[in-house]
């Protein structure tokens, strides 16, 4: 009896136990949600201070397919197994999150100097106090938005700090586990962990926060641990970091490759195996010296080009390769890759696209920048190559002023309005000898346009220039037997004026004008149009938001024969970019001469896009859907009272998917549109 009474006394006695730690518990976890905020990082730092990085990395396994991932090419073309890196910079803080950072150190034994495994590096540079952990991914566990996303533990040790630990409600790759070392009085992070797995990386995080002030709000050390997998392939890494340390050398270094310097930086002891991979390159380093004495340079120096031509353009073909120019290195050009396949896409209008991308840029200051863009792209069921080029003048960054010249293509269009018009001028076409007539219907579009941009205030904005618009018969004999014009241009003045009522943080309305003047350019087509848009994102969260876009748009006066009624704010993305790239606000069903037809349109388009939202709840599926978004478009125009279109869509590691289905009216009724992904965050 007195065992059972005992048993009775002991379970009483932790149930209480519970009850009495859970208001703790919660407490706890408030104090670390608030304590960011206890902290000022409004005010002007202006501190400088250094940093030291130091990878370690080891292809276990390789493949010809690892020559396919961006900023691998040195290590999965090399015979090396291994290898080591350090890098040293001055960072100059003149606010919280505001810094320069300059290089000042880097040695390494990856062939050339190459950078490799880049998309290592970002998971040192975490921020744990806010939504996201790195950059727009990975969900914190200690940001308040995300508590729903986490369960929480927690266990008082001797030393008198809290160690509270976090287990994800869903397994899913934006939510991480782990646990921290908490000062209970204050909430402050001394120290904590997170593992967890994002874009096929898996990674072990340790983190040791700052002392005071701004400080312990970011970590003075990092330890990282990476997997890497791809198709057979594994590649893991050790890497560390060391913040907030005081200088010990002049910055003047005229060799950022000067290894004993690197030694005299360094802020920890180099591990055995480590020093062996560098005497393995010096070694090398020194028998090329002495065979390139012995030969004279000649035979060396041919070889080594020979070599060098054919791994530059390996890496370019297969990789995004950046190159910058300039005395300070202020412009850059940036070209993706020619021939890498994971730079396709899919829908059913165009079939297959492949994309092809190049950026440039140069900065004169802070204020003034030139920056152009090649954009292409061949769809293969459409046997059409598309193109936009945009050049960009910022002449006053600060005003968003900047002067635009974009040339362009578009899809074949279709109009059935000439051939309306050539069969009631030509009824009785028996002995004529006349073509045939469904030749007439397809033209294919350029444009060219010239737009000056200048906000007056963060609430008015204006643009002005011109549009060049021009449309050719794909079969211009048919038309010259006619003795029909087979080129529609028009040259049209343009106007927009930008409203923001809240700012930048607020919606955005639009209203366009432009008349077009025959004559000019060889202009054959007249018309005035007007266009109204209005666009807002609000933000649940910094990975979940409500897209919001309103507009209409209409032809006051045109000519007869203006068969052409293209409408700016209601055009086509023909080589899109991906997820992040007009994925939203569009109709993806939708034909264009629905549209092109009608003189006027009425349109509204409403997405949300969240994490965790619907096929995340799908148990191992689940765990690889990064964003989700639910989409609703609705427009009338002429003979159409309403077009609705639904859609659904999902971004994982490898590609983005969409399903969208509409009331049909004309136009497809089930519709598939995908995207790969893969990489693109690298």
């Amino acid at each position: 009896m007195k065992r059972y009474f005992l048993m009775i006394c002991l379970t009483v006695n932790a149930f209480l136990s519970v009850l009495a730690d859970e208001p703790a518990r919660l407490d706890i976890i408030d104090r670390i949600y608030q304590y960011a905020s206890t902290i000022d990082t409004t005010v002007s730092i202006e501190e400088t201070t250094y940093e030291y990085t130091r990878f370690k990395f080891n292809v276990e396994r390789k493949n010809p397919t690892l020559l396919l991932v961006p900023s691998v090419y040195a290590i999965a073309h090399s015979i090396q197994r291994e290898y080591v890196g350090e890098t040293y910079r001055r960072v100059t803080m003149h606010r919280f999150d505001d810094y320069e950072s300059k290089l000042l150190l880097r040695t390494t034994t990856v062939p050339r100097r190459h950078h490799a495994m880049k998309a290592f590096i970002k998971y040192l540079t975490p921020k744990i106090y806010d939504e996201t952990i790195v950059g727009d991914n990975l969900l914190s566990p200690f940001n308040r938005k995300n508590r729903k996303f986490y369960h929480y533990t927690t266990d008082t040790l001797r030393e008198g700090t809290i160690r509270v630990c976090y287990t994800p409600k869903r397994k899913n790759t934006q939510i991480v586990r782990g646990d921290a070392l908490v000062e209970p009085a204050s909430g402050k992070i001394l120290k904590c962990s997170f593992s967890g797995e994002y874009d096929m990386i898996n990674f072990e995080l340790t983190l040791y926060m700052g002392k005071k002030g701004y400080r312990s709000l970011i970590p003075d050390k990092c330890e990282l641990r990476t997997r890497f997998r791809f198709i057979g392939n594994r590649v893991t890494g050790d890497l560390v970091a060391y913040y907030n340390m005081p200088q010990v050398l002049s910055d003047s270094i005229e060799d950022e490759n000067d290894y004993k310097k690197m030694c005299f930086v360094r802020p920890d002891i180099l591990d055995q195996h480590s020093l062996k991979l560098y005497e393995a390159m010096f070694a090398e380093q020194r028998e090329r010296d002495s065979i390139q004495n012995l030969n004279n340079g000649s035979t060396r120096r041919k070889k080594h080009s020979g070599t060098f031509f054919l791994e530059k353009l390996g890496d370019n073909v297969l990789n995004r390769v950046k190159t910058n120019f300039g005395m300070n290195n202020q412009g850059y050009i940036r070209v993706n890759p020619i021939l890498n396949p994971l730079y396709m896409g899919y829908d059913h209008r165009r079939g297959f696209t492949y994309k092809f991308d190049v950026r440039a840029i140069y900065q004169f200051n802070s204020n003034q920048e030139l920056s152009a863009r090649l954009k292409a792209g061949y769809a293969f069921k459409q046997q059409q190559f598309y193109y936009r080029i945009p050049i960009f003048y910022y002449y006053n960054k600060r005003r968003n002023g900047y002067i635009q010249l974009e040339i362009g293509n578009g899809n074949h269009i279709r109009n059935h309005s000439i051939r309306r018009d050539v069969e009631q001028e030509h009824p009785d076409t028996v002995g004529q000898n006349l073509p045939d007539f469904d030749l007439l219907n397809e033209f294919k579009q350029n444009d060219l346009r010239l737009l000056f941009n200048y906000e007056l205030s963060k609430y008015v904005g204006i643009q002005f220039g011109t549009l060049y618009q021009q449309r050719v018969a794909i079969h211009k004999k048919a038309f010259e037997k006619l003795g029909l014009k087979h080129n529609y241009q028009s040259f049209a003045p343009m106007l927009q004026l930008q409203i923001r009522p809240w700012g930048w943080r607020g919606p955005i309305f639009t209203a366009d004008y432009d008349r077009s003047i025959k004559g000019i350019m060889k202009s054959n087509t007249a018309y005035e149009r007007l266009e109204f848009n209005g666009e807002y994102i609000h933000r649940l969260h910094k990975l979940k938001s409500i897209q919001m876009r309103v507009g209409c748009g209409f032809y006051t006066w045109k000519d007869k024969k203006a068969y052409f009624l293209n409408y700016e704010n209601f055009q086509e993305n023909n080589i899109p970019g991906g997820w992040n790239d007009d994925w939203s606000g569009e109709f993806e069903l939708l034909r264009s001469d629905t549209y092109n037809t009608s003189e006027y349109y009425i349109r509204s388009n409403l997405t949300y896009e969240s994490p965790l939202l619907l096929l995340s709840w799908i148990p191992k599926l689940g765990h690889f859907m990064e964003m989700e978004r639910i989409y609703l478009s609705v427009l009338d125009v002429k003979n159409i009272h309403p077009y609705v279109e639904l859609g659904y869509g999902f971004t994982t590691r490898l590609f983005s998917c969409g399903l969208f289905v509409s009331s049909g009216q004309g136009n497809r009724t089930v519709g598939f549109k995908f995207g790969f992904e893969l990489f693109r965050n690298w």
